[in-house]
């Protein structure tokens, strides 16, 4: 898989044209009060946190996804953290794969 730093464009509108896909690193981790924090390791800034470890991802991909395709829309280069930094002691590390 290409590296994130090697993003391509958009698609145009033509159904052909792939999709791009990035690399979205995820830490998870237990709060607290039992909800589950999840945060983007490859992006600052990034995290959703819910009941479950499902449903925080599922509130954290749409971010990633907004935050991806407004920088490739307004030709900004997308600041990535490579290497992400390590994770916490109390933290899991997932990897998505995410389509925009």
């Amino acid at each position: 898989m290409a590296s994130n730093s090697e993003h391509p464009s958009l698609p145009t509108g033509d159904a052909k044209v792939p999709v791009p896909t990035f690399g979205c690193v995820v830490y998870v981790s237990k709060l607290n009060d039992g909800n589950t924090l999840a945060r983007v390791a490859n992006l600052e800034g990034l995290s959703a946190t819910a009941s479950n470890e499902r449903e925080s991802l599922s509130r954290l991909v749409p971010l990633f996804k907004k935050f991806v395709k407004e920088k490739l829309e307004f030709g900004e280069t997308i600041p990535w953290l490579d290497p992400p930094p390590a994770p916490n002691v109390d933290e899991q590390r997932r990897f998505l794969p995410v389509h925009l």
